[in-house]
C-alpha cells in the first residue's frame, strides 16, 4: 500500500513538474528577432530586439529588449530615437505627453505611423493610426477604430490638395495608407 502511494506521488509529481515547467516555458518566451537599435545620441547598437512576449501571458513590452556584443540593455522610448526589428521599423514620439514608440507604415511628405495596443493575455494586436507632416512634429490621429475614418479632421489635415479633400468627403476612400499613397504622389507631381 505505502509503495502504491509512492508511485501515485512519483507520478503527481513528475506530473506537476511537466505542467508548472511548460508554464514556465510559455511565460518566457521573448519574440528576439535581429535588429537595430539607435540611441539618442545618434550611435547605432546592432542585434537582437525583442519589444512583445508571446503566449498567454504576453503582451507589448514598455522598454524593449536589446541583446549584442555581450551585453543585454532595455531602452525606453525617450532614450532613443529608433529601433528596427526584422522587418519593422519603430520610431520614438510624444504621444499625449507621454513618449512611446510607433510602427513605421511610410514615410515621406505625409508618413503614416501605427501605435500597437495588446490587452495582456490577447493574442490580437489593435493598431492606431497617426499621420505627420514632415516639417511638423504634430501626430494626427487617422482612423478611429471600428468606425472607420476621421473624415472632417482629415479634410483640416489635407487642405492644401483639393482632390484628396474631395476624395474623402465622398467616402472614396476608406484607409489611412490610401489617403497617405494618394498625398505624397500628388505632391511629388
Amino acid at each position: 500500500m505505502i509503495i502504491k502511494l509512492l508511485g501515485h506521488f512519483k507520478y503527481s509529481m513528475v506530473l506537476l513538474c511537466v505542467v508548472f515547467g511548460n508554464v514556465h516555458q510559455i511565460m518566457a518566451q521573448e519574440n528576439y528577432r535581429p535588429g537595430y537599435v539607435i540611441i539618442k545620441a545618434g550611435d547605432t547598437l546592432y542585434g537582437k530586439i525583442s519589444d512583445r512576449r508571446t503566449g498567454p501571458f504576453g503582451g507589448i513590452h514598455d522598454k524593449i529588449k536589446f541583446r549584442g556584443k555581450g551585453r543585454k540593455k532595455r531602452f525606453p522610448p525617450n532614450k532613443i530615437l529608433s529601433y528596427r526589428k526584422g522587418d519593422s521599423v519603430y520610431r520614438s514620439f510624444l504621444l499625449d505627453g507621454k513618449a512611446t514608440f510607433l510602427r513605421v507604415v511610410s514615410e515621406g511628405p505625409v508618413s503614416l505611423y501605427k501605435y500597437e495596443l495588446q490587452e495582456q493575455g490577447e493574442e490580437m494586436v489593435l493598431d492606431i493610426a497617426y499621420l505627420k507632416r514632415e516639417r511638423n512634429q504634430e501626430l494626427v490621429r487617422a482612423d478611429q477604430g471600428i468606425f472607420g475614418l476621421k473624415r472632417q479632421r482629415l479634410m483640416q489635415f489635407f487642405q492644401d490638395c483639393p482632390p484628396l479633400v474631395e476624395k474623402i468627403r465622398s467616402k472614396e476612400f476608406k484607409y489611412p495608407y490610401q489617403l497617405v499613397d494618394y498625398y505624397n504622389e500628388w505632391i511629388n507631381k
